[in-house]
């Protein structure tokens, strides 16, 4: 569901990354409201890249899936002046930065779910076949992977969400 989820913002996000191309961010004018909504939502992404780091993932999901929900409505607010945005040349090698690192996060989220997944699968074989500790054992690796997975695929998240804060830096100066 977050791979899907993350494949889904990065589309969004190459194409966010096409309208920023186009032109200045110095020509954009935005409303105290829409300021409001990014100072809002970066302040979501900063608290949820701190839940995540310490391991409070239940906080860190709902801080993004606020951060996410914000970003968007600025998406939907402000379809015509992102293609006016232009990022400085700091920023797009900061985006590219932040599309390999969640690339690679969401690629070793995908991995670590396969193999977790494959552990239940063999845990409960054993557990079928009366070895209960391999069973116990081969499960408990299974949760720890799973577990770090999906940290992967909300790191790829908040990854995805710098680069919306990047193009919707202009709202924060």
């Amino acid at each position: 569901m977050l791979n899907n989820h993350f494949r889904t913002l990065t589309g969004l996000g190459l194409l966010l990354a096409f309208l920023l191309a186009v032109g200045s961010a110095a020509a954009l004018a935005a409303t105290p409201e829409q300021v409001q909504v990014y100072k809002k939502a970066v302040a979501s992404l900063d608290a949820a890249e701190k839940k995540l780091t310490a391991n409070d993932v239940t906080g860190a999901k709902t801080l993004l899936k606020e951060a996410n929900a914000l970003f968007a409505r600025l998406q939907k607010d402000m379809p015509e002046k992102m293609k006016d945005l232009k990022l400085t040349p700091a920023q797009e090698a900061q985006w590219l930065q932040n599309n390999k690192l969640g690339e690679d996060s969401s690629a070793q989220g995908d991995k670590l779910e396969r193999s977790g997944q494959a552990k239940l699968q063999q845990g409960e074989a054993l557990d079928a076949q009366g070895q209960k500790d391999m069973a116990t054992r081969l499960e408990q690796e299974a949760k720890r992977e799973l577990d770090l997975a999906t940290k992967a695929h909300l790191k790829a998240e908040i990854y995805h969400l710098r680069n919306l804060q990047l193009a919707f830096s202009f709202l924060g100066q």
